[in-house]
């Protein structure tokens, strides 16, 4: 733990960076300015100064941390994309992992930033995605569908946190199955579903665990959401896109579903890691 006399940023931050090498955390020059920072108040760690600091704060971060805790359940904060992003146990942190999805939607509808049109964000837990994307296109509306309403709560957080709120709505619901929802009018959907096979849920790292079951647990193959999913957009007469995050380990399972019910895949993406992450599939 860091001494109640040591005044030096410089100083702190090289101990935490050491105390968290020490216990095998990865990203630790990034996560002590981000303790850093929080500790002290501010946003951005190059605004701190040596009367903000909280030697207390920051012991307090660094104790549950050095528990396991994940820093971002710990302070309650996530990046994703362009911003910082309420999360708690209630939902998925977000991932860096997920970006692509945003990266690839900007790429084929960056053309209709000025057009009005109406996307959905399934399964949106913290709403990162969709919220990401309502960030870049000026024009258009979210619907955040989520089944678990503490999750939608702290969806419904960042969008008011984003200055957003104008342009969300949200729905709790299993899916598409909602008798209300209509489908006419949306231009694509995206989502990021639990899709870890349940018998690797405890081959997790302990970090991960902190994430609710709810958002992890994709079924005895891993397949259970995407399944569901595709058969709801078939008899709903869904036309349109649909850009599922997937584990490169059930990709080929995923791609053998959507060909069977009729779809198309338009492509496949990898993450920044050049694992398979983003499956776009047109229903016609």
């Amino acid at each position: 733990m860091i001494a109640e006399n040591i005044k030096e940023i410089s100083k702190i931050f090289d101990d935490i960076v050491s105390t968290l090498k020490k216990n095998h955390i990865n990203n630790a020059e990034n996560e002590s300015r981000i303790i850093i920072s929080y500790a002290s108040g501010k946003k951005n760690f190059n605004f701190v100064s040596e009367a903000d600091l909280n030697i207390d704060k920051i012991n307090s971060i660094l104790k549950e941390r050095l528990g396991g805790k994940p820093l971002s359940k710990i302070i309650n904060q996530k990046g994703f994309w362009n911003d910082i992003f309420y999360t708690n146990e209630d939902t998925l942190d977000p991932r860096a992992d997920s970006e692509i999805l945003v990266e690839s939607i900007l790429d084929d509808y960056g053309f209709m930033k000025m057009k009005k049109f109406n996307f959905i964000d399934l399964c949106s837990g913290t709403g990162c995605l969709g919220l990401s994307l309502l960030g870049e296109l000026s024009n258009s509306h979210c619907l955040f569908i989520d089944i678990s309403h503490k999750a939608l709560k702290v969806n419904k957080i960042n969008s008011n946190q984003l200055n957003l709120d104008k342009r969300s709505k949200f729905l709790a619901s299993d899916l598409l199955s909602d008798s209300s929802l209509k489908l006419n009018n949306i231009e694509f959907i995206v989502s990021n579903p639990p899709y870890i096979i349940s018998s690797d849920i405890q081959k997790l790292n302990f970090e991960t665990l902190h994430d609710p079951l709810l958002s992890l647990d994709g079924g005895v193959d891993g397949c259970d959401f995407y399944r569901s999913i595709i058969l709801q957009l078939k008899n709903l007469k869904y036309k349109g896109c649909l850009y599922l995050e997937i584990d490169p380990t059930v990709k080929d399972d995923v791609i053998k579903l959507v060909l069977d019910n009729g779809a198309n895949i338009l492509y496949i993406k990898q993450d920044y890691l050049k694992n398979d992450r983003l499956i776009k599939i047109i229903f016609l």
